[in-house]
């Protein structure tokens, strides 16, 4: 099991151990296991990457999706550039005449009346860019190991050799695939060059010279390997853009490469969570007793009812939308322009899907979702339902859901509440004594018909207080597009202002930040002529009605409540059973395995990790006994699971 769990590079570390001295081992294992250790608080945290090979990461990334974010690309290009004219002056010359020809091919100009095929040039460009910087990062890589000479001192090669070392990283997603054998030399050769830099010892005491012949050695064959296949790369016409090692004897050209998000995503839910208030459990109902809830509660959770490549990356509806509210940290470089929100007609999560575009919309609030309809940004679906299935089979790439599964997701997210607000009556209306004069003077404002606002609107014309501040339908206010754009183009559903104090950024693409924001914007598109102190008023209003109790959770720790839900997810076992449903009891059991496994280092007393690893430990072997078709053993250990978790309940936490 261990063994499983081991980076390919760290299994290798194991291999060779025994032909490296104790001091060399310890060394070869923190160069390939650094990025491999357990994190805290299942927050995953940015993996430290060279600057070139971050760039290098990030580029690879966008240049595979349609559309490409060019902007993006020609920043970590100019990065890669200005890393080369530190060390490589010829080449960095030679890398900026590159990079000029891949910007005029990706982004030609019409000439005349002819406009320029830009899907011809996207996929040129694209081929121009990847090659050249490859070629780039493989000679940065290549100048650093020339750099050491016979007369080097120690610290001159250490430091020489970090940096190659760390630079070959940009290539360390996809290497280890298209040619594990290679990858596998590299890495010793990298181990062996480090274990031969000698100790300086203490006071004279362990001692032990550097051995440059065998640092020369190792060194040869990393700049054969990197010269070889990338010093003259030019990427060929594959669906995706590789560094394909072509001459290496060991490059498998059928190999699949998995997807990774590129440096500089953050998909981590924030701490402390959004508040979520479930209606059922105001109630007094109990999940556990709630079939089609905790089913939908499950699926909600589940990165499985998605496609890949969203499944393996582990994202779920829960990623976005944490707690049925919004996740403002969420962002993907390519696919997202601010914090919070992504195009989700992109290429990369279902290419089938894509419309083209870069897009990107902010992530909604789900909160008191049954009464917002219609749904998605411009309110182009009549009913939730039929909202959940385009996100899972259109925009994640899920496989068709099971009626249940669906019947059990609406369920579940109708029984998100907004959060209770004292500020405002059952009418919509300000509470006198519970809001500020400013407030009250605002909802003046908010209720005023300006007739230079779309024919003699207020903004309670959209937002109507007695009908949870929407009105259900879809105004073009100008915010999606030129002075050009038709007035039946452009048109957005309206959204509730009911807690939206703790859901920014605003506007449906995330381009304004504050609800103050919101006001100024609407007071210069419209020319209502507000001022300073109007927007003032206008804002506490906002403010007030957005408001609620405990929007937050007061508490960074979540594994107790976590572990509690999970006991809901599995109260759906035996209800699936019953109805033959073997394919989400399938899904059930890897997406609590999954989840057991991302919250487990958030126990407070770490002494207490040996429970959660046998109780992950039980519910793998459930799953292992489902798929063998071995019901009663599956019952025993899901039984097993349970048991753990009720004898170590308090101590949890």
């Amino acid at each position: 099991m261990l063994c499983s769990l081991i980076a390919p590079g760290a299994r290798l570390a194991l291999r060779v151990k025994n032909s490296l001295t104790m001091p060399a081992w310890l060394l070869a294992a923190g160069l390939v296991m650094t990025s491999f250790s357990p994190t805290s608080a299942h927050i995953v945290p940015p993996e430290e990457l060279h600057p070139v090979a971050e760039s290098y990461r990030r580029v690879s990334f966008i240049l595979n999706l349609n559309p490409v974010l060019w902007p993006q690309v020609w920043s970590d290009l100019k990065r890669v550039e200005e890393a080369l004219k530190r060390v490589n002056s010829p080449g960095a010359k030679k890398f900026s005449e590159g990079l000029a020809i891949a910007r005029r091919v990706a982004q030609p100009v019409a000439t005349g009346d002819e406009e320029p095929d830009m899907v011809v040039a996207r996929k040129n460009g694209s081929r121009l860019a990847f090659s050249l910087v490859t070629r780039g990062v493989a000679s940065l890589l290549i100048s650093r190991l020339d750099g050491i000479k016979a007369d080097s001192n120690r610290e001159e090669v250490k430091s020489r050799l970090n940096e190659a070392r760390r630079i070959s990283q940009a290539f360390a997603d996809a290497l280890p695939h298209l040619d594990p054998e290679g990858w596998k030399r590299l890495q010793v050769h990298w181990l062996e060059a480090n274990s031969n830099l000698g100790v300086a010892g203490v006071m004279g005491i362990g001692a032990r010279p550097m051995t440059p012949e065998k640092i020369r050695e190792s060194i040869a064959f990393i700049r054969r390997y990197f010269h070889s296949n990338f010093s003259g790369f030019r990427a060929g016409k594959e669906h995706r853009l590789l560094p394909r090692p072509k001459t290496s004897e060991t490059y498998i050209e059928s190999a699949k490469v998995p997807w990774r998000l590129p440096p500089g995503s953050d998909i981590n839910k924030q701490l402390p969570r959004p508040r979520q208030i479930l209606g059922m459990a105001e109630r007094g109902a109990s999940e556990a007793e709630t079939f089609l809830i905790a089913l939908g509660d499950m699926a909600f959770d589940s990165a499985e009812i998605f496609g890949e490549p969203a499944r393996s990356l582990g994202i779920s509806c829960n990623t976005c939308h944490n707690k049925g509210v919004t996740n403002p940290k969420f962002f993907i470089p390519g696919l997202s322009r601010e914090k919070g929100g992504m195009d989700v007609s992109n290429s990369f999560f279902a290419g089938h899907a894509n419309n083209g575009l870069h897009d990107p919309l902010d992530t909604p609030d789900l909160r008191g979702i049954r009464f917002t309809a219609p749904y998605g940004r411009n309110g182009r679906f009549a009913s939730l339902r039929e909202f959940v299935r385009n996100v899972i089979v259109n925009e994640f790439n899920g496989p068709e859901p099971d009626p249940m599964v669906m019947d059990g997701m609406i369920a579940y997210m109708n029984e998100f509440e907004f959060l209770p607000n004292p500020k405002l009556k059952k009418s919509g209306k300000l509470n006198p004594g519970k809001v500020s004069e400013a407030a009250l003077r605002g909802e003046k404002i908010f209720d005023r018909k300006f007739p230079q606002m779309m024919g003699g609107m207020s903004c309670a014309s959209c937002h109507i207080p007695n009908a949870n501040f929407v009105d259900h339908k879809r105004h073009n206010i100008g915010s999606t597009g030129g002075e050009n754009q038709p007035f039946h183009v452009g048109g957005l559903d309206t959204p509730t202002l009911l807690s939206s104090k703790f859901t920014g950024p605003y506007f449906h693409d995330g381009s304004l930040p504050t609800l103050r924001a919101v006001n100024e914007w609407f007071n210069t598109q419209f020319k209502l002529g507000l001022s300073r102190e109007d927007i003032d008023d206008l804002t506490a209003y906002v403010e007030a009605v957005g408001d609620g109790v405990q929007g937050i959770e007061d508490t960074v720790y979540t594994l107790e409540s976590e572990l509690e839900e999970f006991k809901f997810f599995l109260s759906t076992y035996d209800r699936l059973k019953q109805r033959k449903k073997r394919e989400l009891i399938s899904v059930l059991l890897k997406t609590v395995v999954r989840e057991v496994q991302a919250h487990k280092w958030d126990v407070q007393n770490k002494e207490n990790l040996p429970i959660l690893n046998e109780m992950e430990k039980k519910l793998n072997e459930a799953l292992r006994a489902h798929l063998a078709g071995d019901v009663k053993m599956t019952d025993h250990k899901i039984a097993a699971y349970h048991t753990l978790y009720q004898k170590n309940q308090d101590k949890l936490k």
